[in-house]
This record gives C-alpha cells, sequence and structure tokens, in this order.
C-alpha cells in the first residue's frame, strides 16, 4: 500500500464516529506484523507474524512492539479493538489517515499521531506515524520510508544491557517519537540548501530564476508550519497531563523531544524569512532590471528630443524664394551634411554629459 492510499480516503458526512471499525464483522484477520518481544534477558523478532499469534503472544512480563507496514484493513483493526481495547475512535483516525500531530489519552492506554515531513526529489510530503501505548506494549503504523524506524530496531537488537531494553513500554514509545521529531530536521535541511542555491542564482542572474521556485519553497514550508504548534501542544500534553502513561523517569527524555520540536520550529521560522527575503529580493532585481531598461530608453529620448527639434525645423520647408528669411541653409552646398554633423555633435555631447552624471 502506498503512501497515499492512505491519506486519500473520504468519509461521508454524517457517518457515526468509529463507524469503519464497528461496523467490520469480528473476523480472522490475515494481516502480517513486525511483533518484536524483548526485555533485559529476552529478545524474540518476527519480521512476518500473524496478527492472531502476536496478539496472543503479549505477555505482561515483556515489552511488545507490533509494527504495521501501512494500514491494515478494517478487519485487523476491528481485532486489535476487541482484544487489545483500543479506542474505536483513535483506530478510525488511524484507518483515514492524515491526521494531525495530537496526543489521545483513554482508559487503559494513550494514542499520538506524529506527522513525518519526508522530502523525495525534491517533492514534500507529509506522512502519518500512528502509535498505540499501552501498559507492556507498542502499536505502530508506519506508511512511509521503512528507514525511519529501523535505528530504534538496530538498539533493540544490539543493546543486550543498554538503556532501550531494561526500560519499559513507554521508554520504547519516546523513541519513536524522537526519530520522527527528529526526522525534521534532514527535510529542513535540504530546504535550506534549496534557498541557498536560489539565492546564489539570483545573485548571479535574476532572469535565470523562475518565482515558482520559490513559492514552491514556501508552500513547503507553509506545510511544515502547520505540523510545529499541534507538535508542541501534545508532547507538552505528554508532559504534564496528570494521566500521561510516561513513568517519572522517561518524562525527561520527551523534554529532550521537546526541545527538538521547539527547534524545528525555530527553523521553520527561520527559513520562512530567509524565503520572504528572497521573494523580495527577486522583486527588487527584477524591478532594478526594469529601472534599468526605463534609464536607457529614457536617455536615448532624451538624445534624440534636440536631433527631433532640427529635423522639425528644417522639414517646415518653407521657399527661400519667396523671402530671404525663409531657411537660405536650404541652397547651402553643404546644408545637409551640416546638419548630419550638428546631429553627431549634439548626440555625442549630451551622451557625454550623460555618462559624466553617471546616468549611463
Amino acid at each position: 500500500m502506498s503512501p497515499r492510499d492512505t491519506v486519500r480516503r473520504r468519509i461521508q458526512p454524517g457517518t457515526a464516529p468509529g463507524h469503519a471499525i464497528e461496523s467490520v464483522a469480528a473476523d480472522v484477520a490475515g494481516a502480517a506484523v513486525h511483533w518484536l518481544r524483548y526485555s533485559s534477558t529476552v529478545f524474540e523478532e518476527r519480521t512476518q507474524s500473524g496478527l492472531a499469534d502476536a496478539l496472543e503472544g503479549v505477555a505482561a512480563d515483556t515489552v511488545d512492539w507490533l509494527h504495521f507496514d501501512g494500514v491494515p484493513d478494517a478487519t485487523a483493526l476491528r481485532w486489535l479493538h476487541e482484544r487489545l481495547g483500543l479506542d474505536s475512535l483513535a483506530l478510525e483516525d488511524v484507518h483515514n489517515g492524515q491526521q494531525r500531530t495530537k496526543l489521545e489519552l483513554y482508559e487503559g492506554h494513550a494514542f499520538m499521531v506524529v506527522s513525518v515531513p519526508l522530502l523525495r526529489n525534491a517533492e514534500l510530503s507529509l506522512e502519518q506515524l500512528s502509535l498505540f501505548l499501552g501498559p507492556h506494549w507498542v502499536i505502530s503504523f508506519w506508511s512511509g520510508d521503512p528507514a525511519l524506524l529501523e535505528p530504534v530496531r538496530q538498539r533493540l537488537r544490539k543493546s543486550v544491557s543498554g538503556r532501550i531494553r531494561k526500560r519499559g513500554a513507554d521508554y520504547l514509545f519516546y523513541c519513536l517519537v524522537d526519530v520522527a521529531v527528529d526526522s525534521c530536521f534532514p527535510a529542513l535541511e535540504e530546504l535550506r540548501e534549496q534557498i541557498e542555491t536560489l539565492e546564489d542564482q539570483l545573485l548571479e542572474d535574476a532572469r535565470d530564476l523562475e518565482v515558482g521556485e520559490i513559492h514552491a519553497i514556501r508552500r513547503k514550508l507553509s506545510s511544515l508550519r502547520r505540523l510545529v504548534l499541534p507538535g508542541l501542544t501534545a508532547l507538552q500534553q505528554l508532559l504534564h497531563d496528570e494521566e500521561s502513561p510516561l513513568q517519572d523517569t522517561t518524562r525527561r527524555y520527551v523534554r529532550d523531544v521537546l526541545d527538538h520540536q521547539a527547534r524545528v520550529g525555530d527553523q521553520v521560522d527561520n527559513l520562512t524569512e530567509l524565503s520572504a527575503s528572497l521573494h523580495e529580493m527577486h522583486l527588487s532585481a527584477i524591478s532594478q532590471r526594469m529601472n534599468d531598461v526605463m534609464r536607457l530608453l529614457t536617455v536615448i529620448a532624451t538624445i534624440f528630443i534636440p536631433l527631433t527639434f532640427i529635423a522639425g525645423v528644417y522639414g517646415m520647408n518653407f521657399d527661400p524664394d519667396a523671402s530671404p528669411w525663409n531657411m537660405p541653409e536650404l541652397r547651402s552646398r553643404f546644408g545637409y551634411p551640416a546638419v548630419l554633423l550638428l546631429f553627431l555633435v549634439v548626440g555625442a555631447g549630451m551622451a557625454w554629459l550623460f555618462r559624466r552624471r553617471d546616468w549611463l
């Protein structure tokens, strides 16, 4: 299932909350999950475990991590609702996708959605990481790049006596949220490089820069800006809510994630200002180029004003035979070359004057 399949579902207006999950018959779910069980002395991993086996194998003396690559069908979600008591409204959010970052606390478990920005071929997409935290288990749903969560799995595989194997499910929950938040930084760094490239291009020649490129970056930053505040709100709720499922030993690490989220917000604001200044620089460069063109045309027109006057005077064609005052120059042997020379002298003189005054 592609990431776009999880974000384009439409909800019929007036549908009862949780209808997509509760209306499905409770049948045997064939969805495969990545099942990982561990403790300080136990480690077991099954990359393609059946959902029924995984749910029956969940035990209180270990931490179980059930991960779905993508969103399973409604039957599998119904099983999670019946076997683990996951709230149907939260499962509906998983099923429909495209939710903003948020935290919901239910009886016996917590549900968190984290919007994860991914840049592929300069195109930004916001993928949804859905997490359920129970007393001794974590369930995750992720439709994006599988490599996102691989560092957490590697820590569990290699850290036999490390902190992650000794802590509870809430610490695993923190690790997954931390990975999701930190994934913002590569996307922001790539956007910064794009802005710097456009800035260099603008300084070299503004004519080679398309204004659509600037607007594309500003749209991406606008999308990132919309996930910052909900992320801060969810993390603060996770830290300070009286019903928060986090243990005191885990809260200090979540505070670090909150700091990272704040840094993401600061960087988004900074890049937004840079993109705005880049847009202003582009407009200024185009305006300056237009001013240069208008100045050149004005100088040319100004030089031709006296030339046009002289040509107009000698173009009146009053007959010199009718009166001695009627343009005696018309009978001059070198009158035409003399007027052309006058044109040249007047034009060159005005050009020299404009050049001396730095108007050219």
